[in-house]
C-alpha cells in the first residue's frame, strides 16, 4: 500500500460525510435563491461554531488559539461587509425572503473551512510537535476566523437589503 492510500485509509467515515453535505451545499449555493431571516442568521452561526470546534479541539481554549481567531473574524467580516458581496440582494417584503444571488463563493469558503480543519488534523497527526508551535495554532485559528467572518459579512450585507428595500420603496412612493 503507497504512502497517499495508508493515510487516505486511516481517515474517518464522518470526513466523508462531512465532505458530501459541503458539496451538496456549495452547490445549492450557486443558484440563485430565495431565503428567510432564519436561515440568513443560521448559516454563518454553523459555520462560526465548525471553525471554532476547529480552534478549540485542535488548540485547546488558549488566548493564543482565540485571539487571532476573534481577529480573523473581524477582518473576515469587515473585508466582505465593505465588499458588498453577494451584490445585487432584494428583499421581498410580501414573502418576507430575501433573493440572494448565486455565487460559487460559498462553496470556495466552505472547502476552505474544510481543508483547514483537514490540514491540521493530517499535520499534527504526522507532527503532533506542531501544536505546541505557537505560529502554528495562531495562523489556522486566523484562518477559520476569517471564514466564519466572510459568512458573517454575507450575511449580513444581504440582511441589509432589506433596509435599503424598505428605504428604496419609500422614495418611489413618494
Amino acid at each position: 500500500m503507497n504512502s497517499a492510500s495508508a493515510v487516505f485509509s486511516h481517515i474517518p467515515g464522518f470526513v466523508w460525510a462531512i465532505l458530501a453535505f459541503i458539496l451538496i451545499m456549495g452547490l445549492l449555493q450557486s443558484r440563485d435563491q430565495w431565503m428567510s431571516k432564519s436561515r440568513l442568521k443560521l448559516v454563518p452561526m454553523i459555520w462560526l461554531a465548525y471553525g471554532a470546534w476547529g480552534v478549540v479541539g485542535s488548540f485547546g481554549p488558549s488566548a493564543g488559539a482565540i485571539l487571532p481567531w476573534v481577529c480573523g473574524l473581524i477582518a473576515g467580516q469587515m473585508l466582505v461587509r465593505r465588499s458588498g458581496w453577494p451584490g445585487t440582494c432584494h428583499f421581498d417584503s410580501a414573502r418576507n425572503l430575501f433573493f440572494v444571488p448565486g455565487s460559487w463563493l460559498p462553496l470556495a469558503l466552505m472547502m476552505g473551512i474544510f481543508l483547514a480543519k483537514f490540514a491540521v488534523g493530517m499535520s499534527t497527526a504526522l507532527h503532533p510537535e506542531l501544536l505546541n508551535t505557537p505560529a502554528f495554532a495562531s495562523s489556522f485559528s486566523a484562518l477559520f476566523g476569517a471564514f466564519g467572518g466572510a459568512f458573517l459579512g454575507r450575511s449580513r450585507n444581504i440582511l441589509n437589503c432589506s433596509t435599503s428595500s424598505m428605504i428604496e420603496g419609500q422614495f418611489e412612493t413618494s
